[in-house]
């Protein structure tokens, strides 16, 4: 039977009106946007039924005729472990290594030590054998060592992940090095614009995408005065947010970076810029400590929004990471999560699939509004780096967590376990680091034991 067979006069002719008719009557009474009607944590309503955007246009992933990397954390205190970690990751799944420090902000209370004796073998073992490495945390120290190892035959692409905002820098220093860097072939960006922070302590998404917007701006004044081009200073950033399991609203968010990307690159005179390269990581708050395993499902959808929303990196956090230093079933799964949507669903076959559907069309340009004119108030009051000192920073994330409505989560305050299973784990966790004065927290804080 084909489609077109069919007689298009066997339905009747409708319309919105008559469709609102259909739904008061079926409500009976009660109110259409008490019933129907949802918001994200800024107050973006989201309508139960829109049509389709036909002037949408597909948001691709900077290099779209390929997936997106399965990035793979390397983040044990035991470098030694580490290293044969490293061997399994690649051997089985993972395309990218993310090489995450201790002080990092996406720790979460483990990552690697730059002052071991042996992380000089960790970082050339890692360059050696991955063709995408991404640093997170480290100085420009380890970073000129890791661009020393790629330039010696190591990891066709690096990503060296400094950030001017998120860890304590010499801002005189910060250009000397990206002088330096700049002249790298193999350095894929030098900078990150990094809004997982906020994401982390509880701020909405319109939030998160601002003070990426901010961090964005903030880096390019600073590969400006280091004489980079504004075309050589934006393809040497790399943007990074995190994903959850709001999948509408995730997808949104990832579509929504891309506009902002392009806006700020217009506002540099750059009409048709390339687009940027995107990291996404899987969120830490949505992570439960009960019933940890329901964790893989929140990072299923997490997964599948970042990817169908055109990120070109995605780091997956281990499910029980709330535990402990997660065993190899954690980072199998955590690998596998990414391989099994890949190589069987084939998502990263899709480009842009949300393009011209009106409630994700409609949810990207909500975000970019919101997000914009918070990322403007950040200018209008010295940038990124005055309001993060100032505190204002921190105090608007903590009114965003505390004015937001308490959910249940299920394995925590829905579908409770009586009895909670036994994690193996390989060690405890540290001290858990903040950045940009923001400490990360869990969903799930505060229904526990």
């Amino acid at each position: 039977m084909n489609i077109d067979s069919l007689d298009p006069g066997i339905f009747g002719q409708t319309d919105h009106k008559i469709w609102l008719k259909l739904v008061e009557r079926a409500l009976k009474g009660k109110n259409f946007q008490e019933a129907l009607v949802s918001r994200t944590d800024d107050g973006i309503a989201i309508e139960p039924l829109y049509q389709r955007r036909r002037d949408g246009k597909p948001l691709f992933r900077q290099r779209a005729e390929l997936p997106w990397t399965v990035m793979q954390r390397m983040d044990d205190p035991d470098t030694e472990r580490a290293i044969v970690q490293l061997g399994d990751d690649l051997a089985n799944g993972a395309s990218g290594i993310s090489l995450v420090s201790s002080s990092s902000a996406s720790a979460f209370g483990i990552g690697m030590d730059a002052q071991s004796p042996i992380f000089s073998e960790v970082l050339a073992a890692a360059s050696a054998k991955t063709t995408t490495l991404r640093l997170d945390g480290f100085s420009s120290g380890v970073a000129k060592m890791a661009a020393a190892s790629i330039v010696d035959g190591g990891a066709q692409r690096l990503h060296l992940g400094l950030d001017a905002f998120l860890t304590a820098v010499h801002f005189a220093n910060f250009t000397s090095d990206i002088k330096y860097f700049k002249e790298l072939k193999s350095v894929g960006s030098i900078v990150n614009a990094d809004g997982r922070a906020v994401h982390n302590a509880g701020g909405t998404e319109a939030q998160e995408l601002a003070v990426m917007a901010a961090s964005l701006v903030g880096h390019l004044r600073l590969l400006e005065e280091a004489g980079l081009s504004p075309e050589a200073a934006l393809a040497a950033t790399s943007l990074c947010l995190s994903a959850d399991q709001n999948q509408f609203v995730t997808t949104a968010k990832m579509r929504a970076a891309r506009l902002i990307f392009t806006r700020i690159a217009e506002a540099c005179g750059i009409t048709d810029p390339r687009p940027a390269h995107l990291f996404a990581e899987t969120s830490y708050r949505m992570l439960t400590r009960l019933d940890p395993e329901t964790n893989i499902l929140r990072n299923t959808i997490a997964v599948f929004s970042a990817g169908v929303g055109g990120a070109d990196e995605i780091g997956v956090l281990p499910h029980s990471l709330t535990h402990g230093i997660p065993d190899p079933l954690a980072r199998r799964l955590a690998r596998n999560t990414q391989t099994i949507l890949i190589a069987e669903s084939h998502l990263d076959h899709v480009a842009d699939p949300a393009a011209g559907a009106g409630g994700i069309e409609a949810l990207t340009d909500a975000l970019c509004e919101r997000a914009w004119k918070i990322f403007t108030r950040i200018e209008g009051e010295g940038g990124l780096a005055k309001v993060i000192s100032s505190g204002e920073l921190a105090a608007m994330i903590a009114e965003a967590r505390e004015s937001r409505a308490a959910r249940p989560i299920v394995g925590t305050t829905l579908f409770a376990m009586k009895t909670e299973r036994p994690v193996t784990v390989l060690g405890p966790l540290g001290p858990i680091v903040g950045g940009m004065g923001l400490a990360p927290i869990r969903l799930d804080e505060g229904t526990e034991a």
